[in-house]
């Protein structure tokens, strides 16, 4: 009997790890999705500003590394909203919204509207990210500590 109750415990906690290790995962992917696209659009810009490149073209030829940041492994898209799209978004409302508002302004006027679209969007966008960044130890902590806790109180309560 008590070789059922050692496993039971050690199931217990090898769930509350699994679970912490789970929402940390989360927490890093998300914070790495906002500097992706936060990268993105920084490209974007650089790309109709020198060039005057077609968003198709631009994320035709965009780095590899920069989409998987941004949640996307592969493919080839003809704009913006279809990468969004193309993507499971793990960001804030707040960023979530800024991007699909974004989308719908790229690709849709001249030049100049579309260099100040991205301006905007840079501009909303880092203290998004640095806010992400500066939070991401303690939410990372709260990932390992919360789980892991209820894990033990569970065990506790059944002993």
């Amino acid at each position: 009997m008590d070789f059922y109750k050692g496993l039971g415990c050690l199931l217990i906690l090898c769930s509350g790890a699994g679970v912490s290790l789970a929402l940390s995962s989360y927490e890093r992917k998300r914070c790495r999705q906002a500097e992706g696209f936060l990268s993105l659009v920084r490209y974007i810009r650089g790309q109709i500003d020198c060039f005057s490149i077609p968003v198709g073209g631009i994320l035709a030829k965009c780095d590899p590394r920069i989409l998987r940041d941004c949640g996307v492994e592969e493919g080839e898209f003809a704009d913006f909203p279809a990468l969004l799209n193309a993507c499971s978004l793990y960001l804030p409302f707040e960023i979530c919204s800024l991007l699909f508002d974004f989308s719908a302004q790229l690709g849709s006027g001249y030049r100049e509207e579309q260099l100040r679209s991205c301006a905007y969007c840079i501009e909303r966008l880092i203290p998004c990210c640095d806010r992400l960044r500066a939070e991401l130890p303690k939410r990372e902590k709260m990932a390992w500590v919360l789980p892991l806790s209820a894990a033990a109180i569970l065990l506790l309560m059944l002993l």
